[in-house]
């Protein structure tokens, strides 16, 4: 069943920052899908005003109280800097309003967690923009995985990174953005979480801070994550690695794959009675889209949410629990497994 009694979702985004064009990107993305992008709510004039050069038809707020307001906004997508995300979800999900937040939910696991609760609480739908699950490398690997072409999948390495200053602006301040691991790594977790089955046993996170003294975000982050099944991921991400390494490489029973983010293929190591193969698997198509789709056709059609607030939740748990495993320089579990 539908959760919503329209036949038509009108949406809104909080934050139209020129970084990325995200606001511009989420208000395609949403029409597209068959909603309706309607506001746009974001304190800087300039940015509002390019909102209206984008779209001409949309409503300008400058306070989300404003925005809130609005009885025909149903949908609200907030793409804030990181710290924000809570408060301004809490105020989304308490108006009655279905809520979107760019990827990573938030910073902190209670955060997430109360977020949940308040979505359940006022019965509306809560979801956090990970379409990166539609990159064309993830949908491969997940047809061979599916094809039994891997088996048992037992490690894990993922990496991202290279040697650069990692500029200044609010994604190298540690309070705002939540650190180094929150922001490519909020999609290397989720990829790893969607191929790795069972819950996370514990983490053991590790912190470099040698070089870039300027920023407050950590140099090099390490998470060793330890899977009740016996699985082991490796998850690094670092501004000071002057040699990289594959950007993911899978390890199974019956095969393994190599991903790097510069190929448009993934390689499979596998055997055929007996004989190893190596080969080069054309990737299928991104397929970003598919997010807002999703979104329309659960509010209206009441198909399955696919980006479940629960799946971001243990997101947000393992990059939290490996802040504070390096802080404490030990083992820890991970909650709400």
């Amino acid at each position: 069943m539908p959760i919503t009694n329209t036949s038509i979702i009108r949406g809104a985004v909080v934050g139209y920052s020129k970084a990325f064009n995200m606001g511009q990107l989420h208000g395609e993305q949403m029409n597209q899908a068959g909603l309706e992008f309607a506001a746009v709510c974001e304190i800087d004039e300039a940015c509002l005003s390019q909102a209206k050069i984008d779209f001409p038809n949309i409503q300008t707020f400058q306070t989300i109280e404003e925005l809130l307001a609005q009885p025909d906004i149903q949908l609200i997508t907030i793409i804030t800097p990181h710290h924000t995300h809570a408060e301004l979800a809490m105020k989304v999900l308490e108006s009655g309003k279905h809520c979107i937040l760019e990827k990573p939910m938030c910073i902190d696991t209670e955060d997430a967690e109360a977020l949940v609760r308040k979505a359940k609480e006022h019965g509306v739908m809560l979801s956090v923009y990970h379409n990166r699950r539609w990159d064309g490398w993830y949908l491969t690997l997940q047809d061979l995985i599916q094809k039994d072409l891997l088996g048992e999948i037992f490690s894990v390495e993922m990496f991202i990174g290279g040697h650069g200053h990692p500029g200044y602006w609010w994604r190298s301040d540690k309070v705002v953005s939540g650190g180094a691991f929150y922001d490519w790594g909020a999609h290397y977790i989720d990829w790893l979480l969607g191929i790795v089955p069972g819950k996370v046993k514990s983490i053991r996170g590790f912190v470099q801070k040698r070089l870039w003294h300027d920023v407050t975000n950590e140099d090099h982050m390490e998470s060793i994550i330890v899977f009740e099944g016996g699985a082991v991921a490796n998850v690094q991400v670092s501004s000071i690695a002057r040699a990289g390494k594959a950007n993911r490489r899978i390890l199974g029973t019956k095969g393994a794959v190599i991903s790097n983010h510069n190929e448009n293929y993934l390689k499979l190591y596998t055997d055929l009675n007996g004989v190893k193969i190596e080969s080069k698997v054309p990737l299928m198509k991104d397929t970003w889209d598919n997010y807002y789709q999703n979104i329309a056709d659960h509010l209206l059609n009441g198909a399955e949410l696919i980006v479940k607030p629960e799946e971001a939740r243990r997101i947000i748990a393992v990059l939290d629990t490996t802040a504070k495993s390096a802080a404490v320089d030990r083992e820890l579990p991970v909650p709400y497994e």
